[in-house]
């Protein structure tokens, strides 16, 4: 072998490195989707290999448009970091998005662009780790967001300004937030250290420990306007009463921890996506138990993490996960 004498200057890999933009993108791992009632389904993703961890959102105007399209189009809305959450704000030219960064902000298309590009309306980062959930208040106003800094805030939107602050509300991360049915003020979050808790964004304080659990709680979601359902890191999911707190019910055990719970409240049903490809959905019966009516594991071929009812055909399930695919799943029950 022949002795090289070319001298390469010891910062030249680490300079193209840098500079090099080729196959930097990588796959898409969908993480949530949301439908909106005029036709509107928002679905965020992050990027979790490669060199960059960014991340986006894309508008469709069906499913059956976001199945056909999304994997071969380009996002309508590209982040520089991942997502977690997301939501309309009011209608379907207008969305929120929370980023890891620690971010939030307000997205928006004019329906006189041609083009239909959607442009940063507002941005603001006041989160000291990533947005892990966020729910609505009020439509258009005020929105309550949490994060894994163990912090919750409550923002008016139209300011885009912080109206409430709750500081170390969690020891832990805090991976859901929901608002009560039929209320404006009083909202519950689940937090990996722990504990469900009863808030009101007119009192500094908690107002109420709905419960104490034996492991993080990942997800959660009101069944009606008293009693919550959610799901830990161990895979049960409970139910507990906000008249009766001291009471919580378990209600089924699954078999890796509990990601996403999606309530039908209309057909008491809920779908359940933990950490792994199997999509679930178990009957809410009067009594307080449950059973299993749907159970797919094949559909997907990665870890499901969302899922949302399909707003006119009542026993359709949209899902999604970091396989990149859409899937619809047909529930059949007993009409009531």
């Amino acid at each position: 072998m022949e002795n090289s004498n070319k001298i390469i200057p010891p910062h030249l890999n680490a300079e193209v490195y840098r500079t090099d933009t080729t196959g930097a993108c990588s796959i898409s791992y969908l993480d949530y989707i949301r439908l909106h009632p005029d036709d509107g389904i928002l679905i965020g993703c992050s990027e979790l290999t490669g060199r960059y961890w960014n991340g986006g959102a894309n508008l469709y105007k069906s499913v059956t448009e976001a199945q056909r399209s999304h994997s071969n189009e380009k996002r309508a809305i590209s982040l520089t970091s991942g997502t977690a959450d997301g939501c309309f704000v009011g209608n379907p030219s207008k969305v929120l998005l929370c980023e890891d960064s620690g971010a939030i902000s307000i997205w928006t298309v004019s329906h006189n662009d041609s083009w239909k590009q959607w442009s940063e309306e507002k941005s603001v980062a006041e989160h000291d780790d990533s947005v892990l959930a966020v729910d609505c208040l009020q439509s258009e106003k005020e929105y309550v967001t949490a994060g894994a800094d163990g912090n919750i805030k409550v923002w008016d939107i139209n300011e885009m300004i912080c109206i409430r602050n709750y500081l170390a509300a969690h020891s832990l991360a805090i991976h859901g937030v929901v608002v009560r049915p039929s209320s404006s003020a009083c909202f519950a979050t689940g937090s990996l250290d722990y504990s469900v808790t009863l808030w009101d964004e007119n009192v500094s304080q908690p107002v109420l420990d709905l419960a104490k659990n034996s492991c993080g709680v990942r997800c959660l979601q009101w069944t009606d306007e008293n009693c919550l359902i959610y799901g830990d890191e161990a895979g049960v999911m409970y139910l507990v009463d906000a008249r009766k707190p001291e009471t919580t019910i378990k209600l089924c055990e699954f078999p890796a921890a509990i990601h996403k719970l999606v309530v039908h409240t209309e057909a008491h049903k809920v779908a359940v996506c933990c950490d792994n490809k199997i999509v679930s959905v178990c009957e809410l019966n009067e009594n307080a138990t449950q059973k299993v009516i749907y159970h797919d594991r094949h559909m997907h071929t990665n870890f499901v993490r969302d899922a949302a009812w399909d707003l006119m055909e009542s026993k359709t399930l949209h899902t999604v996960g970091w396989d990149g695919e859409i899937k619809s799943h047909n529930i059949t029950w007993d009409c009531e």
